[in-house]
């Protein structure tokens, strides 16, 4: 009797909650999780809490304020081993567009000549000079610190020295 009185009741109880799953579209939608749906939307390159006062991030690089100053501080770092390779396609894929393959500078873009990066003023120049030149560029170079990483820089630097040095 005792069993029979449960499986009533576990019956009826399932036909009770399944009829009461179905959506007929008349009554009122119940939202599981509102706060969820109806959060505020967080704008894309936005952080939700801002960094405190005057705080600096732990992976900043603080720059000179001009090339000739960035020339007496600034060096190639002694953990970054040059890679010839990268810096050669660097090179080529950014700066040969208007310093041409050998550095020699003579392409003419819109009535300016880019400089001969092989001339001895250049030559004479610390690799800062270049590092902070590539990374701000100049009145009428871009700059390309957006676009490629510091230890990238340092391998232009590195192969800009190889055609230095070449004959």
């Amino acid at each position: 009797m005792k069993r029979t009185m449960k499986l009533t009741a576990l019956i009826f109880g399932t036909a009770l909650s399944a009829s009461g799953c179905r959506y007929d579209g008349t009554g009122t939608k119940m939202q599981w999780a509102p706060d969820m749906a109806d959060s505020a939307a967080n704008k894309s390159q936005r952080s939700y809490i801002d960094p405190p006062e005057n705080s600096v991030a732990m992976n900043a690089i603080f720059y000179p304020k001009s090339a000739e100053e960035s020339e007496k501080l600034v060096s190639m770092p002694q953990g970054i081993t040059p890679d010839l390779e990268k810096g050669k396609f660097l090179f080529t894929t950014y700066c040969q567009i208007c310093h041409g393959p050998d550095a020699k500078g003579g392409h003419t873009i819109k009535e300016i000549v880019p400089p001969n990066l092989t001339d001895p003023v250049y030559k004479a120049k610390a690799d800062g000079f270049f590092f902070y030149r590539i990374t701000f560029g100049t009145a009428v170079m871009p700059g390309y610190g957006h676009s490629i990483s510091a230890d990238e820089r340092w391998h232009i630097v590195k192969y800009l020295r190889t055609l230095q040095a070449a004959p």
